[in-house]
């Protein structure tokens, strides 16, 4: 098998990337890496998705090995964006919790039927979106969501906040994203023209 004494060696380990030197083994001389140290990152890693994005097809100058780690404001823009479009895409129906998060589970169920007064309500509305956070968003560590009445008739106002970790550096995140018609008010009166 000569193709794989011509593969540079790669490994990753948790919490960063790891150094590894080729070492010759066996009898037949294939060298393997050997771990020798961590190297920590500087950053957190991009998304594959955001990955194969390329803003700039002829341009190769802009094929920057630094789109594999994020800065630190890069990476909360990021989750914060993920985020968002998690509490923006809807489920058929109730998610599972004992699932794990498929696929088909991916958003939250549609909370047309809740009260926003109702402190049950809002406690099942916190539950489920830390349920979908913890399940496609883990870049989130411990996350904790806070449900309050909207400023808007029939409105939610969900408060997250969590840590985000990148190499050795954790950093607190907070924002708040509205639920409800009023999330869709602005969007409808820029298209109608009257902002």
């Amino acid at each position: 098998m000569p193709w794989r004494k011509r593969l540079p060696p790669l490994s990753l380990r948790k919490g960063g990337a790891s150094v590894a030197t080729p070492r010759a083994c066996g009898r037949h001389g294939i060298e393997r890496p050997v771990m020798t140290q961590s190297k920590a990152m500087n950053g957190g890693r991009t998304l594959l998705f955001e990955r194969l994005i390329d803003f700039e097809p002829d341009d190769p100058s802009t094929d920057d090995p630094s789109m594999i780690v994020m800065s630190m404001p890069d990476l909360t823009a990021s989750i914060q964006r993920e985020i968002q479009r998690l509490l923006d895409s809807r489920t058929a129906g109730e998610r599972r919790t004992d699932t794990g998060g498929t696929v088909m589970e991916y958003g939250l169920p549609d909370f047309g039927e809740i009260h926003p007064r109702s402190f049950t309500d809002r406690r099942r509305v916190e539950t489920v979106v830390r349920h979908a956070i913890l399940d496609f968003e883990p870049r989130l560590l411990r996350p904790r969501v806070v449900v309050t009445p909207g400023k808007g008739n029939g409105t939610l106002t969900v408060e997250i906040s969590g840590e985000v970790a990148a190499g050795t550096v954790v950093e607190p995140l907070f924002f708040s994203v509205n639920l409800g018609a009023a999330s869709q008010a602005p969007a409808a009166g820029v298209a109608a023209g009257t902002d």
